[in-house]
C-alpha cells in the first residue's frame, strides 16, 4: 500500500475511534452527572468516574485529531467503561439482543473496538522505510 494511502487510512481510523468515543459519552453522560451528584457514593466512586470521563475526552481530542497520543487514554477509556460502568461503545447494538445476552454483547463489542485500535496505532506505526524516507 503506498505511503500516502496508509497514512490516510490509519488517520480515518483514528477518526473513525474517536467518533465512536464521542458518541460513547455523548449517549451515557447522565451516568457521570449521577455519579458526580450524589455525595453518599464516596469519592473512589467520583475519582474513578472522573478518570473515566477525563480518559474519554481525551481520547476523543486526540484520536479527532489524528494524534497517536490520543490512543492511550483509549486503552484506559475502553476497559474501565466496560467494567465500572458496562457501557457499550456502540450504544444501539447490545438492544437488539435479548436482556439475558446484553452483557456479553456489550463485552463482545468493546474488545472487538480495543482490538481495532489497537491494530489501528500497529498499522500507523508500520511503516515501510524506503529510501525516499
Amino acid at each position: 500500500m503506498p505511503h500516502s494511502v496508509q497514512h490516510q487510512s490509519s488517520t480515518l481510523a483514528q477518526r473513525v475511534l474517536g467518533v465512536i468515543v464521542t458518541l460513547c459519552l455523548l449517549r451515557n453522560f447522565d451516568a457521570f452527572s449521577i455519579a458526580f451528584s450524589y455525595t453518599q457514593l464516596g469519592i473512589i466512586p467520583m475519582v474513578i468516574s472522573g478518570l473515566v470521563l477525563l480518559s474519554g475526552i481525551l481520547s476523543a481530542i486526540g484520536l479527532l485529531k489524528g494524534r497517536h497520543w490520543g490512543f492511550l487514554p483509549l486503552y484506559f477509556f475502553i476497559p474501565a467503561a466496560t467494567m465500572f460502568f458496562n457501557f457499550s461503545m456502540v450504544p444501539f447494538v447490545p438492544l437488539i439482543f435479548p436482556e439475558a445476552l446484553r452483557a456479553y454483547v456489550v463485552l463482545g463489542v468493546n474488545i472487538s473496538i480495543l482490538l481495532y485500535a489497537v491494530f489501528a496505532l500497529l498499522n500507523k506505526m508500520d511503516r515501510p522505510i524506503g529510501l525516499n524516507s
